[in-house]
């Protein structure tokens, strides 16, 4: 199979359109009953607030004597080594929380980093694996519409974007990722009056269409052998 070759710009889009959050609440709630001790989730939950407020390097310091045993762990390291751009290691971290009971995280963690790279059919399986895995994860079900945005089965997009809305209802990326696949569908009526239901600013609707119309351009190399996404 050819290498596929992805433009700048349709890379910042796959990033711009998942999900950047450390994880659900639900996950981040959860050590997978691994016992720990007070002071020791204290120091998680601490870290856990650091990635949430992007302070990636200071969180990486304290997870430098966190035990790699904890899945809890494995994903803060995860979500800050690739935050940081140390793509390898967050690879590698995904990987090995993918063989825990978080592993819906860990594979949708390697989708992320294997769409940077530009490798979309490989991208897709693995979100497909975190989709199975976790299939009420508002998250998880936002950024597998954005992976069929990229093969461009518009339809397949928008279920998987409602679904994301109305189990966390309000859910910010998933709504601007609605409303650029309808514009990409070809219905621009009701991606306005989605965008104005959501409160979301003119200039943003603009910005919408302006990278909707970025992701119409034949921005990947022998798309021939990209295939369809397997069915859901």
């Amino acid at each position: 199979m050819s290498k596929l070759l992805i433009s700048t710009c349709t890379l910042v889009l796959l990033l711009s359109g998942c999900a950047n959050t450390p994880a659900s609440k639900q996950a981040a709630a959860s050590n997978c009953n691994v016992p720990t001790s007070k002071e020791e989730s204290v120091t998680l939950d601490l870290i856990e607030q650091q990635v949430s407020e992007k302070q990636y390097y200071s969180a990486l310091a304290y997870l430098e004597k966190a035990p790699d045993s904890s899945p809890r762990v494995l994903r803060l390291r995860a979500e800050a080594q690739r935050n940081t751009g140390m793509l390898d290691e967050a690879y590698t971290s995904y990987r090995n929380l993918s063989l825990t009971c978080m592993a819906a995280f860990g594979h949708a963690g390697m989708a992320k980093i294997l769409a940077t790279r530009g490798d979309i059919p490989q991208a897709h399986q693995q979100m497909l694996k975190a989709r199975r895995l976790a299939p009420s994860n508002a998250d998880i079900r936002n950024d597998y519409g954005f992976i069929l945005l990229a093969h461009k089965n518009f339809k397949g997009a928008q279920r998987e974007f409602m679904t994301a809305l109305q189990l966390q209802p309000g859910h910010p990326v998933a709504i601007r990722n609605m409303v650029m696949s309808l514009i990409l569908d070809g219905d621009s009526r009701t991606a306005l009056r989605m965008a104005k239901n959501n409160d979301i600013p003119s200039q943003e609707f603009r910005e919408l269409l302006s990278q909707a119309n970025a992701f119409k351009q034949p921005t990947i190399a022998g798309s021939n052998v990209i295939k369809q996404g397997a069915p859901l």
